[in-house]
């Protein structure tokens, strides 16, 4: 019989392997350790971090860690209970549903992301949920679960909301995690790694480049989505990269306290 501690303990392991090291190395290795010069020069602030703000990003994530790891506990014993959707046997759903459920997770994602995101910049609210990570102006990839202790629920309810709703195949859900964990390393990268043919193709307007959320760690009140740039554009917060990229971290509105 596994202990809840033992349970915690694995968690915490595979949360800290697939969630954290996986994506934040990948990324750290593509744009710090061995940059090419295209990387280099696609860097989209002239301020580099310092030593100091990837050792805090790192100590905040694997608090935020132990946090969720102690979060799945009893996710996973809802599991074992059978009040989860996640299910075993791939023929129970058409094959099809495997990618499209990817799709949907990465789609409520957003919406959740956004709503919540625009919630902790409230300015009652962020001091006490949200302001640890935007003590990033500069990210980097070890920022992506830099979040006070506060955040890490609105940002864990997601998945446990997920695999409530939506019929989710462990592989499936594995790959969304995976692919969060990417997206969310570059787009803290500080460079902008989509390509000049994405990013201009009038057809994929509705997705979010590095720089979209880069500029978010400069200009606050801006580009809350996650994947999308839909409800910023819906919601009037949407921060045109085409005619801010570069934006400097001097710049006066990045001192401004966040609000809504």
């Amino acid at each position: 019989m596994v202990s809840a501690f033992q349970q915690f303990l694995m968690c915490f392991a595979f949360l800290l392997v697939a969630a954290y090291l996986v994506p934040a190395g990948i990324l750290h290795w593509i744009v710090h350790v061995r940059p090419t010069a295209e990387i280099e020069a696609a860097r989209l602030q002239s301020r580099r971090p310092r030593r100091s703000d990837v050792v805090r990003e790192v100590r905040q994530s694997l608090v935020a860690l132990v946090l969720f790891a102690a979060y799945c506990v009893p996710l996973f014993w809802a599991y074992e209970a059978g009040l989860t959707a996640v299910y075993w046997d791939v023929s129970s759903y058409p094959l099809w549903w495997l990618p499209v459920s990817v799709v949907v997770a990465a789609v409520f994602h957003d919406t959740w992301f956004y709503w919540t995101h625009r919630v902790m910049h409230l300015p009652s609210v962020f001091r006490f949920m949200h302001a640890g990570h935007h003590r990033s102006i500069t990210p980097t990839p070890w920022a992506i679960l830099s979040f006070d202790p506060l955040e890490t629920v609105p940002q864990f309810a997601f998945f446990a909301v997920l695999i409530w709703l939506v019929p989710m195949h462990p592989a499936a859900l594995f790959a969304y995690l995976m692919f969060d964990g990417l997206v969310n390393a570059a787009g803290h990268s500080g460079h902008e790694l989509v390509s000049r043919s994405i990013r201009q193709n009038p057809r994929l307007w509705f997705l979010a480049a590095v720089v979209h959320h880069d500029l978010h760690h400069t200009r606050f009140n801006h580009n809350f989505g996650q994947y999308f740039t839909v409800w910023d554009r819906l919601m009037g917060t949407h921060l045109d990269p085409a005619a801010n990229a570069g934006t400097m971290v001097r710049d006066p509105e990045v001192t401004k306290q966040p609000a809504t």
